[in-house]
Order: structure tokens, then C-alpha cells, then sequence
């Protein structure tokens, strides 16, 4: 009876074995993710100080989340479009695409345009040959039939060609996100967002403090990056999502099962120090009970 009974127990340990190896290549493998990110400051109108830093801190984060990435900075229209198609082709390969944008953009008839480098208009006529449609992104998304799209717009800031317009307006317009994909905007729309007085814009400064909060989904990610924004600016800025996922995605990963999100924040930031804990003579689990049975 006891040879069955260890007989049993060896299979369904290796068969829990196997399982977790299986679970853990799953895993892995549905971590795949490609970002690509454009960073964009020196505009003969309206240059900003911030773009370039904003795009340097999310590459250096994002590489530590996982992601693989293509960036460019100072770009002008070939090489965002060249950018853009080199994007959506390799993210065939991956399972998490992310597209994150820092500079100029505005909105003419209800359509978000990015402003590259050396854009030259007489007339809001000419931004959709000038410029980039937000557009194109989503749609290269969408052709490359992965599993999940992550877009960040950093690009609300003041129209600089607004007095080439009929009818100028300040933000972007809003998007509606394709299914399977998350919009993220750095203010409603509408809205200006602030370049920032420190070295990166507060949206970016707010997302860099929780990008390694573990447990925390990228829709709680994001209200966390809003509360600190609206604070930042005194409520000036006030960051908006549109989302169509249907699962569930963690820049931080997710830790093991009991940890919650506050205590990784916690453990992340490290805030507080840590308290001795008495110690105590540590009670044996049942699997080790059970593996001294078997054995004697």
C-alpha cells in the first residue's frame, strides 16, 4: 500500500512539474514586446526642451520591463514614416506592441496628426501630407495581428502653426482604441499638456515612478500615473485612456501570489525601512510532511 501510495505521489509531482515548466514557457513567450519610441524637440517653430529626455528615461525603463525597442529622436517625415514601417512589420513577431510619441501634435477635422522635424505649412490643408496621421500607427497595429497594443501620446502640447489655421484647436481629438489595444493620452482631449520645468514632462516623470510596481494592471497603472499628474499640475493636466483589451498586461510583472500592489509600491520605491521580525521556529508545510512520510 505504501509503494502505491509513493507511486502516486512521484507521478503527480512530476506531472506538477511539468505543468509549471509548461505554464512558465507560456508565460515567457507571451512576454514578447516591441516598442517604438519617437522623441521629437528641436522644431525651428516651437521647440521643446523635454521630448528627447522623455524618450531617453522610457528607453532605459522599458528595456528593464522586457520590451525590445526602436527609437529615433529630432525626426523629420521620412524617417517617422520609416520608423513606423519598420515597426509594424517586425511586430508580426511579437505578442505586446507598444508606440509611445513625444512632441508636437494636433488635430485638424477630427484626425491626430504627429509633427515632425522640418514641417513647413501654409495652411491646414497641408498637415495630412506633412505630417504623420496617429492613424497610421493603429493601422500598422492592427496588420500586424498581435496580441495586444499599447499606444502613449505625449503629444498635446500648443498648436505651433495655429495661426496658419482656419479654425485651430488646442490637444489632440479623441481616438477610439481598436479591440485588443490601449490609447493613452497625456491630457483629455482637447487639452494641453505641459512640456514640464524638470527634465522630463510630468506624464513621463509619473510613469517612470510606477513602470516597476509590481501587481498593478496597466489600467491601474495608468489612474496611479493620472493622480500624480493632475497633482503635479495642480490639476492642469488631467491624463485620459481609451482601452478595448480584453486581457490584462503589468509593465512590472506580477509578483508572487499574497504580495500586493501596495507592498510591492512600497518595496519599489523604498520608502520605509525594513522592521526586524522576532524569530521563530519555522512549522513544517504539509508538503514537507508529507515528503517525510514517504521517505521514512
Amino acid at each position: 500500500m505504501k509503494t502505491l501510495q509513493k507511486t502516486q505521489f512521484y507521478s503527480f509531482l512530476l506531472f506538477a512539474l511539468f505543468s509549471a515548466l509548461l505554464l512558465t514557457a507560456t508565460e515567457s513567450a507571451a512576454q514578447s514586446k516591441l516598442a517604438l519610441l519617437i522623441g521629437n524637440s528641436a522644431y525651428k517653430n516651437g521647440p521643446l526642451r523635454n521630448p528627447v529626455n522623455d524618450v531617453s528615461a522610457m528607453n532605459t525603463s522599458l528595456k528593464k520591463a522586457g520590451f525590445d525597442i526602436i527609437m529615433i529622436k529630432n525626426a523629420d517625415r521620412n524617417q517617422m514614416g520609416r520608423a513606423i514601417d519598420e515597426f509594424g512589420s517586425k511586430l508580426k513577431n511579437y505578442d505586446v506592441g507598444l508606440f509611445y510619441f513625444s512632441g508636437h501634435g494636433l488635430q485638424v477635422n477630427g484626425r491626430n496628426y504627429l509633427v515632425p522635424l522640418f514641417m513647413k505649412i501654409q495652411g491646414q490643408a497641408d498637415v495630412e501630407y506633412e505630417a504623420i496621421d496617429a492613424g497610421k500607427v493603429l493601422a500598422k497595429m492592427e496588420d500586424a495581428g498581435n496580441r495586444m497594443n499599447i499606444v502613449i501620446l505625449d503629444a498635446c502640447r500648443n498648436n505651433p502653426f495655429k495661426r496658419s489655421f482656419r479654425s485651430a484647436r488646442n490637444g489632440l481629438a479623441q481616438m477610439d482604441a481598436p479591440t485588443g489595444s490601449f490609447i493613452a493620452f497625456a491630457t483629455a482631449p482637447g487639452d494641453v499638456a505641459l512640456d514640464g520645468k524638470g527634465h522630463n514632462s510630468p506624464y513621463v516623470a509619473n510613469m517612470l515612478r510606477n513602470m516597476f510596481v509590481k501587481n498593478i494592471t496597466i489600467e491601474q497603472f495608468f489612474k496611479r500615473v493620472r493622480r500624480g499628474v493632475m497633482k503635479d499640475t495642480n490639476k492642469k493636466q488631467v491624463p485620459w485612456e481609451s482601452s478595448s483589451l480584453v486581457g490584462d498586461f503589468y509593465f512590472g510583472g506580477k509578483s508572487p501570489s499574497g504580495t500586493s500592489a501596495a507592498a510591492s509600491s512600497q518595496q519599489n520605491n523604498n520608502q520605509q525601512q525594513a522592521v526586524p521580525i522576532p524569530e521563530s521556529k519555522p512549522k513544517k508545510s504539509k508538503s514537507d510532511q508529507a515528503m517525510e512520510y514517504l521517505l521514512n
